[in-house]
């Protein structure tokens, strides 16, 4: 009998302990990012603009990439090497799809519209996995993903019409974080490939640190940085941020993609969404109508099912 491949952690890749490890890190890594748009909403009251909100959370979680370079990088077994030189760069791109572009992104739509209606919006992106992901397999996409997806969109749609948006502002806010969405669904392909070479602790340091650098150049040659506005509640709200909603939640997401698949945890971070509007609710006071309520079940469901189609598809395959 043949004997199963080994995976980013070490463990066999089919074996159920390292499926229920892989779903624990997912679901953790879905409700650390849940309280992302939380934080960023309560320090932008504080009078932050999104720019340095965004600057000032990579760049206090920069050390704890730095030292994972370091502790990973020196640490990492003989079975699985330091990726060369086309996989650095094609992480170092990552990192820029991922946490540059798509954060830049997502942070500005959330300064536009609430962060109950930015999660949902960005759940959209396991539908760019499933069909970015068919796309380089060649893998022909179901019907019933097509329907499910066409839910989902029908879902968001339900949310923009009828007013139900109040301006032009809040419009642009939707698309740039579907922009988002979109950047990090390329990200989430390219990590399940290389994943597979490279060790996924150290792949996420060298990700997050080509991705804060980034950032960083960026805001300071635009003029965008403005660390002195933050006050010591933003920065505590933004450090918290950083570690529950950063630096935590992208290490557990890249050893969770290693051992479940990037398909199977676009399915299990359906969780996120539900506790961004318990905590929008009770901290944010942002409350839905019916037509917002029928959008985001819409959005849910048809996400699910797409996610879901994926998962299948791979247990299909892995059989």
């Amino acid at each position: 009998m043949k004997k199963r491949e080994e995976g980013g952690l070490g463990l066999p890749s089919a074996t159920p302990a390292r499926i229920r490890l892989g779903v624990v890190l997912v679901l953790l890594s879905a409700t650390g990012f849940a309280a992302k748009g939380i934080l960023a909403k309560m320090a932008y009251r504080e009078g932050v603009d999104p720019a340095t909100v965004l600057d000032l959370r990579m760049l206090s979680v920069l050390p704890a990439y730095l030292a994972g370079i370091a502790w990973f990088g020196r640490a990492r077994p003989e079975s699985r090497p330091g990726p060369g030189r086309a996989d650095f760069w094609k992480i170092v791109l990552l990192g820029l799809l991922g946490f540059d572009f798509s954060a830049a992104l997502d942070f500005e739509g959330l300064f536009r519209i609430g962060a109950s209606l930015e999660r949902l919006v960005l759940f959209l992106y396991p539908t760019f996995v499933v069909f970015l992901s068919a796309l380089i397999g060649r893998r022909r996409v179901g019907l019933r993903e097509i329907l499910a997806t066409l839910l989902a969109y029908a879902g968001l749609a339900v949310m923009m019409a009828g007013g139900s948006l109040s301006g032009p502002g809040e419009r642009e806010g939707v698309f740039l974080v579907i922009g988002s969405g979109l950047f990090y669904a390329l990200y989430l392909v390219g990590v399940e490939r290389i994943v597979r070479r490279v060790d996924p602790l150290y792949l996420t340091s060298i990700v997050m640190v080509a991705a804060t650098l980034a950032l960083l150049f960026q805001s300071l040659l635009s003029g965008s940085f403005h660390p002195a506005r933050a006050d010591t509640r933003a920065l505590l709200l933004i450090a918290a941020m950083g570690l529950f909603s950063t630096a935590l939640p992208t290490f557990f997401m890249t050893m969770g993609i290693a051992a479940i698949g990037a398909s199977r945890a676009a399915l299990l971070s359906f969780f996120g969404p539900v506790i961004t509007l318990l905590m929008a609710w009770g901290l944010l006071g942002e409350r839905m109508t019916l037509r917002s309520g029928i959008g985001a079940l819409l959005i849910l469901g048809g996400v699910g099912l797409v996610a879901l189609g994926g998962r299948r598809e791979e247990v299909r395959k892995s059989g």
